[in-house]
């Protein structure tokens, strides 16, 4: 594929409006479907775009009436209150945008900020992709299969254009980390957990395999769930479990480190130290046959500083890598440059780009 077909796969946003821009343009009420966690950086991003929320849209809400004096009300209270409305999605449901839309009248618009993650904002520009148009199609020829371009494509379209329904046509096969196409999660699993924030990913897990005999490495920095972390193994009273609370990076070493209420990272502008280490120095030539990768920056480092786990025991590896421009096209080159065997497959696990996972094996 030369470039000419690549970039007739995109669409050009060069000139297209920022979202925000509409959005203060509106004068209708703007409603924020849900409360939950995803809200809290949705919110916070409005905010800082000088953009207000009239109302929470909760249906089943029976304690709190309100949200920092912002109400909370039922479809049935805004249907009364208001002649029209738009919708801010305050969730990753992106794809019952239209399907509320045609079920009530009084919807005018639904926004979805496909491109906030962890309270950041990371729309990707057409430019950007043109002046990097040999690494994406490096990384593109060294997926495996054509679903895998298919996600690849539909990511940069909508990081670009900001519209969800790019990637509904790539979802109707929903992955996660431990159930895939690609390989099959044993009972004997030497797991190596990386951003093992509270413990979740190892419940899920641990509720993939009958009996679990083999071995589990956790790595955490935050304080807060490195805490939850610990209790939930010990709550679970899981057996052959080593915790580290500390980083990963390609040396070992101390870096600054920012605890965030959406998302802690390595951050040179951070407030603490963070001790961090190679993979290959951490677990000191121990058998890994599996490693998951889930945090914004550092992933490309940190498969670097396992470079001898790679090229010695071949790992299964699931890498979240759709959080941001760089991602796609560092981690497949990495991963190939270690080990050319490696098979490199992309798949969604839900319809939001940072979603995007790769599979490895």
């Amino acid at each position: 594929m030369n470039k000419d077909v690549f970039l007739s796969k995109l669409v050009d946003n060069s000139s297209s409006k920022n979202i925000f821009d509409e959005m203060r343009k509106e004068m209708l009420p703007l409603i924020m479907w849900g409360a939950g966690s995803m809200s809290v950086s949705v919110r916070k991003l409005l905010e800082k775009e000088d953009i207000r929320i009239d109302a929470f849209w909760i249906d089943n809400c029976e304690v709190d009436t309100n949200i920092d004096g912002i109400p909370i009300m039922n479809m049935e209270d805004l249907m009364q209150k208001y002649e029209k409305i738009n919708v801010v999605f305050g969730h990753s449901k992106y794809e019952l945008a239209d399907e509320i839309s045609k079920k009530y009248s009084f919807i005018n618009k639904c926004y979805c900020l496909v491109n906030v993650c962890y309270g950041q904002w990371k729309r990707i520009e057409y430019n950007f992709v043109k002046e990097h148009i040999e690494e994406y199609m490096t990384s593109y020829n060294m997926l495996s299969d054509e679903r895998s371009k298919e996600c690849f494509i539909a990511y940069l379209n909508c990081k670009m254009s900001e519209d969800f329904r790019y990637l509904l046509g790539c979802c109707d096969e929903k992955a996660s980390y431990f159930s895939n196409p690609f390989f099959r999660i044993n009972a004997d699993e030497w797991y190596v957990d990386i951003g093992a924030y509270n413990g979740d990913t190892i419940r899920e897990f641990l509720d993939t395999v009958d009996e679990f005999s083999g071995n589990i490495y956790a790595i955490e920095p935050e304080n807060e769930s490195f805490e939850e972390l610990s209790r939930m193994i010990e709550e679970m009273e899981v057996d052959n479990v080593e915790l580290f609370q500390c980083g990963c990076w390609n040396e070992n070493t101390v870096l600054k480190f920012a605890q965030k209420e959406e998302s802690s990272s390595i951050d040179a502008e951070g407030t603490q130290e963070l001790q961090v280490y190679t993979l290959d120095s951490l677990l000191d030539k121990q058998r890994v046959t599996m490693i998951k990768i889930n945090f914004l920056y550092g992933v490309a480092e940190t498969i670097l500083g396992a470079t001898e786990i790679l090229k010695t025991y071949h790992p299964k590896l699931a890498i979240t890598v759709g959080f941001d421009e760089w991602g796609i096209i560092r981690i497949p080159q990495i991963i190939k440059e270690i080990d050319s065997d490696y098979k490199i497959y992309l798949r969604y696990a839900a319809a939001m780009p940072a979603r995007l996972i790769l599979f490895a094996c």
